[in-house]
């Protein structure tokens, strides 16, 4: 083989496509038990923002009397949610990305078994495959915290929660981060009564880093007005599973729990894969140590996507692993843009961040001013029942550093706008000489 790809999922499924650019032999390798897909496809970013979806039409039919609807309750079922993003959305998609690589001439395995020999020959289940070239992008794994497992009955993580058999009525989620904020928005809306929402730090999104205060606390302010009880600088300090008990550290009992989701983050699929035995380096907390080229301390052996120490999201892993490819086979060192990656939280409201943002920008000492936009002053904002603020952050001249985007609908249209125009060179002045159609959501750029 030219190169075998470890891990399907975003990062491998790019690397296949890139790879086929160079009319190569390629071998993908997976263990998951869902074929091909990774994490991101079978059970994170795709099924969530299902689910997100239509607890974002559950608001908007709640409102519909705008339109001159009598206003509507809908009633939404999780279980059905569930089996249609399966069968409507995940299914063709990972169907469709198989049958056109198998068709393309790349090669499949499957087995739980997949371990590194020596640096050019793979162990996959019974079988041994040699490669020029290995590309790992293996992904990541709910973490634990506190010696606290899923049993997939009454505690579940982001993995697990996808077999839960009825809605919870009273719930307790584990972790105020990306994860906990988009279960607990979508859980308000799939009819769970009563939301426990426990973070250890001293607000929500603490690992989103480029987010603005202010942001943050609008989110809070609007979970809360939707009943959902946050318990900031809490940590759980026991679960009794068989009275359904979860106590915290405040010392507040929660009782009568239906279930515990567990959201604390993730860590590196990088265990059995035989990767010390080759000498290829980790660091403690077990990512695979990569250089500019995105090669490990093996020369033939490269690394993309979560197993390795940058943003943790399928977008970042899809593209590393397409520079990786033209790495290996054009020789080059190419290497992504982090300050070019967006981020896009969909809880109840969509928050999107690139770039540097304000307490980045303190801490490096960096002059900067903001544009602060609501899109209370757009009018079609108005008639979709958008609402939010826009925040850009740039030099005094007008070059744009970052940005924070908090909207029901549009952050990452908007986002993505002033990314373009952040890499085209376009300051917040080019910004407003644009000539923006109106009616539209994206003529506030025009207010800079």
């Amino acid at each position: 083989m030219d190169l075998v790809i470890i891990g399907c999922g975003s990062g491998g499924i790019s690397a296949a496509k890139e790879a086929l650019k160079y009319t190569k032999n390629i071998l993908c390798v997976d263990r998951s038990p869902e074929w091909i897909g990774g994490v991101c496809l079978n059970r994170g970013c795709v099924p969530t923002k299902h689910l997100r979806e239509g607890a974002y039409l559950y608001d908007r039919l709640t409102l519909s009397g705008i339109y001159g609807f009598p206003p509507l309750s809908p009633l939404l079922n999780l279980q059905s949610a569930i089996e249609g993003a399966q069968t409507k959305v995940i299914k063709p998609i990972r169907e469709g990305i198989y049958k056109f690589l198998r068709s393309k001439g790349v090669k499949f395995l499957f087995s739980q078994e997949v371990e590194f020999l020596n640096p050019s020959t793979l162990r996959v289940g019974s079988k041994t495959v040699t490669s020029k070239y290995f590309l790992v992008a293996t992904g990541s794994s709910p973490s634990s915290v506190g010696g606290i497992s899923p049993d997939g009955e009454f505690i579940f993580d982001t993995d697990n929660f996808w077999e839960i058999n009825k809605t919870p009525k009273k719930v307790v989620i584990v972790g105020g981060g990306v994860s906990g904020v988009e279960f607990a928005y979508i859980l308000s809306r799939y009819g769970a009564k009563e939301i426990h929402l426990i973070e250890v730090g001293k607000t929500l999104l603490p690992t989103v880093e480029n987010l603005s205060a202010d942001i943050v606390r609008r989110l809070e302010r609007t979970l809360k007005g939707l009943r959902i009880k946050l318990h900031t600088k809490t940590a759980v300090e026991d679960i009794d599973k068989n009275s359904q008990r979860v106590k915290l550290t405040s010392g507040e009992l929660l009782e009568e729990v239906d279930a515990v989701i567990l959201t604390v983050g993730r860590k590196p699929n990088t265990h059995s894969l035989g990767l010390e035995r080759i000498g290829v380096s980790l660091t403690q907390r077990g990512h695979i140590e990569v250089n500019e080229k995105y090669q490990t301390s093996v020369e033939n052996v490269y690394a993309v996507g979560d197993v390795i120490d940058t943003p943790a999201f399928a977008h970042v892993a899809s593209h590393e692993a397409k520079l990786a490819v033209r790495n290996i086979f054009e020789k080059t060192s190419k290497r992504l843009d982090y300050t070019l990656v967006p981020s896009v939280v969909y809880s109840v409201y969509e928050i999107g961040s690139f770039g540097l943002g304000e307490k980045q920008l303190k801490a490096q000492g960096v002059e900067y001013k903001i544009s602060n936009l609501t899109f209370k002053a757009v009018a079609k904002a108005l008639s979709e029942g958008e609402e939010g603020l826009i925040k850009v952050f740039h030099t005094p001249e007008g070059r744009i550093l970052g940005a924070n985007v908090l909207s029901k609908k549009r952050s990452d249209s908007i986002l993505h706008l002033l990314i373009l125009a952040k890499k085209g060179g376009l300051d917040v002045n080019g910004l407003r000489e644009i000539v923006w159609a109106h009616p539209t959501i994206e003529e506030i750029l025009e207010l800079l």
